[in-house]
């Protein structure tokens, strides 16, 4: 696996929803590349910061106005 390949599959691999052998083929690539390994680890604490923030309803109309503006 070359490293765009691994970091395409980064969000499947953080949502558990990559196949047997392509989870396999990435943790191997990822055990032997720095690189992607700093670049995983930088892509996972950006979602860790994403989920602590307070989630806000937004008004129904709220599309509508976006578009209007």
């Amino acid at each position: 696996m070359n490293c765009r390949k691994s970091r395409a599959l980064f969000s499947d691999f953080y949502d558990h929803g990559l196949d047997q052998k392509s989870h396999k083929a990435l943790i191997a690539h990822l055990s032997g590349c720095s690189e992607c390994q700093k670049e995983y680890d930088s892509f996972n604490k950006i979602l860790v910061i994403l989920k602590k923030l307070n989630k806000y309803d937004v008004p129904h109309d709220y599309i509508k106005d976006i578009r209007n503006f």
